[in-house]
């Protein structure tokens, strides 16, 4: 599922986009295979994540190009 859809705590399974967007995501901990946690969801459809320990901010477009798994049950 895109991560616009997920709440909570969810595991990336799937970075979609041009490569340099895909290594600036890998850059921020955005990752296959990482944790990542939604705090915020923006009026704009913008996430507010939580990725080893940092805070980084996405906007609509970005959060339709990832791809998680829910880890909340």
């Amino acid at each position: 599922m895109k991560l616009d859809e997920v709440p909570g705590t969810a595991c990336v399974t799937q970075v979609e986009g041009a490569p340099a967007v895909q290594r600036r995501l890998a850059e921020m901990g955005v990752r296959v295979g990482s944790h990542i946690h939604v705090l915020y969801r923006t009026t704009g459809g913008g996430r507010v994540l939580a990725v080893d320990g940092s805070r980084i901010a996405v906007d609509a477009q970005l959060a339709r190009a990832i791809q998680a798994e829910p880890l909340d049950g």
